[in-house]
């Protein structure tokens, strides 16, 4: 078998950036991703193994009740004796063998579950008059992450409105805020600037819509009785939108005389304030909610790591093959002879097929080493098989030919 090395301009690492693009569908209490609908399987209500409109992380366990794949940790003396220091002073019991925690890699396995899965969750947050500052707990973290987007949004300053004594941003949060989490999965590194789109629906007609056309983190709405105001705004980094009940666009009624039951008993014309309703979010919703749904669409931001090889394969090179097919047998009979008084055998001399096409009709052309080259391997330093590179098509190579073949590998 024929090895070549890489040169030093053979092989390249390089960052790819992505921006996949997400579409999130809330109607009656359930999320579409994608419009894809929830495929049932033959032992399972989702062959994925997770909830509807959630995305399956791993993608294993696909259609099973039982016999789960799981990641574990095989109790020997090189883990008990890094972990059970620091689970000696747990209690419970976590598995069925009904064993505390202290005695758990002394006679099995720790192992844990890839049914894992993520999807969009709303939250309602009030104020919290029990704390200090009035402030929900959630929306007390979520001001302080709005501090680090001051340079490009002016309503998270910290200056003191006019004559009063609190910034524009603790007057955000002191009243209602409803907000939506995008877990990172679905954006990566980050949302992309400019490319968040909502759209709200009262019984299937748009009544509302809103972007962050100007990429500053500010919602702002384009089309219904809002339009050109602020009603939200999106933190790109943390996957946060959020809508709060302080800007007035956000509390504009957007179809007046079409009630309907929100946050499980609020009886309201539609508002930013109860956008996204129904997205895990814990309320059980009234029956007139279902005339109400909602689209969220982005693009995140990725980053791939890819690894590009060219190989080589020059003229007089590769031009053997240990195909059979690739020697005249039918020529020469048998390929092997045997020696049995010294226990040796050797090769007869076996011709090479000459397959090179003629111009003329049954013709034979010149005799010429024709090869045709279908799969590239590639070798570690100490010849371990690395990865094999299955060709589109299987290409001729004579030895006049020159080719380089172009790998590109995805890294983790």
């Amino acid at each position: 078998m024929s090895h070549k090395e890489f040169g030093p301009n053979d092989i390249f690492i390089n960052r790819v950036k992505m921006h996949p693009e997400w579409d999130f569908f809330i109607y009656n209490s359930e999320v579409y991703i994608n419009n894809s609908q929830n495929i049932s399987g033959s032992n399972s209500g989702n062959y994925k193994g997770v909830p509807e409109g959630f995305l399956s992380l791993y993608e294993y366990n696909l259609d099973r009740t039982t016999d789960f794949v799981r990641p574990f940790l095989v109790a020997n003396s090189t883990y008990k004796t890094r972990f059970r220091k620091d689970l000696n002073n747990l209690t419970g019991e976590p598995n069925s063998t009904s064993l505390p925690w202290s005695q758990v890699l002394a006679t099995g396995q720790v192992d844990s579950s890839y049914r894992m899965s993520a999807s969009i969750t709303r939250q309602y947050l009030e104020p919290d008059t029990s704390t200090l500052t009035g402030l929900n707990h959630t929306s007390s973290v979520v001001r302080n992450i709005c501090r680090q987007y001051r340079t490009i949004n002016s309503d998270f300053s910290d200056t003191p409105v006019s004559s009063s004594t609190t910034s524009q941003l603790h007057k955000l949060f002191v009243d209602d805020i409803n907000m939506v989490n995008i877990p990172s999965i679905f954006y990566g590194s980050e949302i992309k600037k400019g490319t968040v789109d909502l759209n709200y629906y009262l019984t299937g007609t748009l009544i509302a819509s809103a972007k962050d056309e100007n990429e500053n983190g500010k919602l702002v709405s384009t089309f219904g009785t809002t339009s050109g105001s602020v009603i939200g705004y999106v933190l790109y980094r943390e996957g946060i939108l959020f809508f709060p009940k302080a800007l007035t666009a956000a509390t504009t009624a957007l179809d007046s005389g079409n009630s309907v039951t929100y946050n499980q008993s609020v009886s309201s014309d539609a508002k930013w304030i109860y956008f996204g309703g129904g997205a895990n979010d814990s309320f059980t919703h009234h029956a007139t909610h279902a005339s109400a749904s909602y689209s969220i669409n982005f693009e995140g931001t990725t980053y791939k790591n890819t690894m590009t090889m060219f190989c080589h394969a020059d003229k007089g090179e590769l031009n053997y093959s240990n195909n059979p097919t690739y020697l005249n047998i039918e020529s020469s009979g048998s390929i092997v002879g045997f020696n049995t008084s010294n226990y040796t055998y050797s090769d007869h001399e076996v011709g090479i097929k000459n397959i090179a096409s003629s111009s003329f009709y049954k013709g034979e052309d010149d005799f010429r080493k024709v090869t045709y080259v279908s799969k590239v391997g590639v070798y570690d330093e100490d010849n371990n098989l690395l990865m094999t590179v299955d060709l589109a098509r299987p290409y001729k190579k004579e030895e006049k030919d020159n080719f380089t073949f172009k790998i590109k590998y995805d890294l983790l």
